[in-house]
C-alpha cells in the first residue's frame, strides 16, 4: 500500500473523528433505520458525508459501501468499507464507547484499515502482511492480542442481543471456563476490536454481518494475531 494511501487514511478518519466529538453530548437522534435499536444522530451524517467526499475527490475511480448513504461504484477494483460512527447507542446516551471503521479492499481481499475512537483518541491502523499498530504522538506500537492459553478466569466480548443463539454461546463459554469467564459488551465493533487486538480483553464474538461494522476490525484482528472465524 502505497504511504499516501495511509496518510490519507489517517487524516481522513482523524478529521472524521474530530467533527464527531463536535456533536457529542449533545447529539439530536433523526431517527431509526431497519430496527428499533438502529439509530441514526447528526454526527453519523456528518462524519459520513466528510469520509465519503475525501475519498471520491482523492480516489474518483474507487467504489465506497458505507452505513449511511447508498453504494457508490460498488464493482470497482478497490472498495471502501465504512461505519462512520459505530457505536450510535452509546454515542447518543453519552457514553464514550464509539469508533468510527474504514477499511479498503482491492480485489475484494481487505488490505488496509483503521479504527479511530476519538473519545479515547485510539487510533489503530493495519495493513495485510504488515501487522496492526497503535499510532500516538507521533509513535507507533505494533499490536499483539491476548496469549492467554485456556478459558478459566477469560475475559471477553460478547453480543448485544439477548437471543437463543447468544444463550448457547453463553453457555458453551461457562462450561469451558468451569464458570470463570468475564464478559463486557462495548456495543461497538470498532471499541471491541481495538480492546481485543491490543489485549484488553481475550476474545470477541458478534452475530453481525453488515461489512462496514466488520471489515475493518477483522484485519485488525487479524493483523494484532488473532484467529478470526465466523460461526
Amino acid at each position: 500500500i502505497a504511504h499516501m494511501m495511509k496518510t490519507f487514511l489517517q487524516e481522513t478518519i482523524l478529521r472524521a473523528g474530530d467533527a464527531i466529538m463536535e456533536y457529542f453530548g449533545q447529539a439530536q437522534i433523526l431517527g431509526s433505520k431497519e430496527s428499533i435499536t438502529s439509530i441514526v444522530t447528526e454526527a453519523d451524517l456528518v462524519s459520513n458525508k466528510l469520509i465519503y467526499d475525501a475519498i471520491r475527490e482523492q480516489y474518483p475511480t474507487h467504489g465506497i459501501i458505507t452505513e449511511e448513504s447508498e453504494p457508490y461504484q460498488e464493482d470497482a477494483e478497490s472498495v471502501w468499507y465504512i461505519d462512520p460512527l459505530d457505536g450510535t447507542k452509546n454515542f447518543a446516551s453519552n457514553v464514550p464507547l464509539f469508533g468510527i471503521n474504514i477499511a479498503l479492499a482491492q480485489k475484494a481481499e481487505i488490505v488496509l484499515a483503521a479504527i479511530y475512537l476519538p473519545a479515547t483518541k485510539d487510533l489503530v491502523i493495519a495493513e495485510k502482511g504488515r501487522g496492526a499498530f497503535m499510532i500516538a504522538a507521533g509513535s507507533e506500537k505494533r499490536l499483539a492480542c491476548s496469549q492467554k492459553p485456556d478459558w478459566k478466569g477469560a475475559f471477553g466480548i460478547g453480543p448485544v442481543r439477548y437471543s437463543e443463539q447468544n444463550t448457547k454461546l453463553q453457555e458453551k463459554l461457562s462450561v469451558l471456563s468451569e464458570g470463570t469467564a468475564w464478559v463486557s459488551v462495548p456495543a461497538s465493533p470498532a471499541v471491541s476490536a481495538v480492546w481485543m487486538a491490543d489485549g484488553r480483553r481475550n476474545w470477541y464474538t458478534s452475530f453481525g454481518k453488515n461489512s462496514w461494522d466488520f471489515a475493518a476490525p477483522w484485519l485488525v484482528a487479524r493483523e494484532a494475531g488473532c484467529k478470526v472465524m465466523n460461526f
